[in-house]
Parts: structure tokens; C-alpha cells; sequence
């Protein structure tokens, strides 16, 4: 918690400052975005050998005990990356209960066990499964993002999740048979309204989150990721008529092999480019009181991104996921800024006053956590 009359420190280079004053100087001017706001760069500062460490140890413990060990372990992983995740050089919390990750993983399993039981010796009951889950995974999800809410802190004040269990309903069953019903295209309206509705049911402290209307923009993304995937199909229906013309019914091995390694770079392109621009356009439209967001994440960026920890992942069995995880949640930081209007030590200390005044909500009915 800020101390009364802490300086702001500017945390990000500064394009306007003089390049031969230093790097002192830069980073503590502010520069001319908006009167009286200040940016503030998200840091993260873990390392891939220390995570390996905590990963390699994970992995033999959650294999020694048939998997029940899982629950720590993301405790584990969860309290390296959110104490390695910086904010005016205060770092997150995560407070969960290795327990209540474990009833969800239970609940999981079960489902699991019970679906494929169905589809195995009752398969004419498979649709009462489906009409099930309709009305269960609302309330997994409520309660998952209500637990993980509660259990995240920044500078002693906690995060909650206030949205209930029928206006979700009502959303995933909507939506869901819009995007039935369509096809798949209702998809891009499922996703506007779930997104909103996550988004404006977070408060962190008393102080609610915002979001201006995203269905343009998710609209906007998602048409050009269908027009990518159109021209992905002309491309491979032009190789594969190519390929036919010119060896007739057999077809060439390097044809067959180039025909694969496009489907695969393509799915990967339009991949990386949905989650650069809709995190992108998440990210800019949430506002919380003085505070705001820019995420400037680009899809060429994470194309390569991930093409190299694939191979990477791939070439070695599994060792350099934590490379690969550690590379991924730093790129995904360094294209992020805070901007905070007064700046965020004056926010955090009105939140913190408020949330002593109101009392602690008490967070025992958030036990649980469906997140895999």
C-alpha cells in the first residue's frame, strides 16, 4: 500500500525525453498523453530456469500421485507468474486453496467419466447429457471465476466476481443455440456477450470494471478471420486440383507434405491472429474508475511466437514448456500499459480506504475452481 506523498514513478521510456539525459531522466517524466495520467509498464520478471525448477517438480509429483498432486502444482505456477507480474513495482497475489482446485478437478473428472460411460453402454442418452450441461457449466463458471477473483490481490485489495448464475445462463443457452442454429457464425456473438459479461462483473476493491460495447470490434475481427480461412481453403483446393492435373490420381508425396504443412501455418496464422486482436480489443475498452489499458499485441509477433515454442516444445520433449510459457507471458507484458489518471498509487489508496470502511467480503462460498 502507498505511503501518503510516495512520488509516481514513471515506468516506461519516455519518446519525448532527451535521449543524452540518462535513464533516470526518461523514466521519470510522464509524457503528454492526458492531463494528469500516468502510463505505467506491467513487468514481468520471472526466468525460465527458476520455473523450471517449480515445473519439473510439478510434473513428477502430479505423475507420483496419479494426478491429485495438480492442484498444487497450479497453485505453485500461479503464485511464481502472478509475483512475477509487476505494477509500479507491486506484484500480484494469488491466495487460492489447493483444495477447492481440487473438488473442480474431481467435478471434472467425473463429468468425464460419466460421458464417455453414456456414450459407451447408453449412447441413445448422450442428449440428456447435453441438456445437463447446458444448465451445470453456467454455474461451474460463475463460481470458477468467482473463486479466482476473490483469490487475486494487488497491493492488499482483492478482486471480485459479482455476476450470477441465471444472467449466465441465460447468455451460454441463448447464445449457444444462436450459434447452433447459424452454424457456427452466432459464435462471434456468444463471445461479445460472455466477454462483457465477465469483464463488467469484476470489481477490484468497490471500484467496478467497464467495457464500451465490443460486438463491432469482435465482429470486425472475426470476418477477417473467416476471410483468412477462405482464402486457406482456395490455396489448398488450388494445390490439390494442381496436384491432380499433374500426377492424375497419385498423388505426390511433397505435394501431400506441402498440402499439410499449410493447413497446420494456416490454422496457426488465424490462431495467432484472434487472440492478438481480440485481446487487443478486450483490453483497450476496459476502464476501471481513473484506470485504463492500451495492449498493442501483434499477430505476426505471436505467429512466431508460437511457431518456436512448438518446435522447441516438440525437439525436446516437453522440457522447454517452461521456456516456452515463461517467453509467452513476457511478450504478452511488454505490450501492455496501465494508464491511470492521478496516477496509481492515489487510486489503490482510495480503494484501500473504502474496503476497510465496507469490511472484507467473506469468500468461503468461492470453493471451488473448474479451470484446467
Amino acid at each position: 500500500m502507498d505511503e501518503p506523498g510516495r512520488q509516481e514513478p514513471h515506468l516506461v521510456s519516455n519518446p519525448y525525453a532527451d535521449p543524452n539525459a540518462g535513464a533516470g531522466a526518461a523514466a521519470a517524466v510522464t509524457p503528454p498523453t492526458a492531463a494528469g495520467q500516468r502510463s505505467y509498464a506491467v513487468e514481468f520478471t520471472a526466468s525460465a530456469g527458476e520455473y523450471f525448477r517449480i515445473w519439473i517438480v510439478n510434473l513428477a509429483l502430479t505423475i507420483i500421485t496419479l494426478g491429485i498432486y495438480s492442484a498444487w502444482a497450479k497453485v505453485r505456477k500461479k503464485r511464481y507468474f502472478y509475483g512475477h507480474t509487476k505494477i509500479d513495482g507491486d506484484s500480484f497475489e494469488y491466495r487460492g486453496n489447493p483444495v477447492a482446485i481440487l473438488k473442480g478437478r474431481f467435478i471434472a473428472v467425473g463429468a468425464l467419466a460419466l460421458f464417455y460411460g453414456v456414450r459407451h453402454f447408453a449412447p441413445s442418452f448422450q442428449w440428456a447429457l447435453f441438456v445437463a450441461a447446458a444448465f451445470i457449466v453456467p454455474w461451474l463458471l460463475v463460481r470458477s471465476l468467482a473463486f479466482n477473483a476473490y483469490n487475486t490481490a494487488y497491493r492488499n485489495i482483492r478482486l471480485h466476481f459479482r455476476g450470477t448464475y441465471p444472467k449466465c445462463l441465460k447468455l451460454i443457452i441463448g447464445y449457444g443455440l444462436l450459434t447452433l442454429a447459424t452454424a457456427g457464425i452466432g459464435y462471434a456473438f456468444l463471445r461479445v456477450r460472455l466477454t462483457e459479461f465477465v469483464i463488467r462483473n469484476h470489481h477490484y476493491g468497490s471500484t467496478r470494471f467497464e467495457a464500451a460495447d465490443l460486438k463491432k470490434l469482435f465482429f470486425n475481427v472475426y470476418a477477417k478471420a473467416i476471410g483468412l480461412g477462405l482464402l486457406l481453403m482456395v490455396a489448398l483446393i488450388a494445390m490439390a486440383a494442381g496436384n491432380v492435373a499433374v500426377f492424375g490420381r497419385s498423388s505426390s508425396s511433397a505435394v501431400s507434405v506441402g498440402i499439410t504443412v499449410i493447413i497446420y501455418a494456416g490454422y496457426l496464422v488465424i490462431f495467432a491472429y484472434l487472440r492478438a486482436r481480440i485481446t487487443n480489443a478486450t483490453w483497450n475498452s476496459i476502464s476501471m474508475g481513473p484506470v485504463h489499458f492500451e495492449c498493442l499485441l501483434r499477430a505476426r509477433d505471436l505467429f512466431w511466437l508460437y511457431l518456436v515454442n512448438i518446435v522447441a516444445i516438440i525437439v525436446t520433449l516437453g522440457l522447454a514448456t517452461p521456456w516456452a510459457a515463461v517467453r509467452t507471458m513476457r511478450y504478452r507484458a511488454d505490450k501492455m500499459t496501465v494508464l491511470a489518471s492521478g496516477g496509481m498509487g492515489s487510486f489503490v489508496a482510495a480503494e484501500s480506504a473504502q474496503v476497510s470502511a465496507a469490511g472484507e467480503e467473506v469468500g468461503e462460498m468461492f470453493d471451488i475452481d473448474f479451470g484446467l
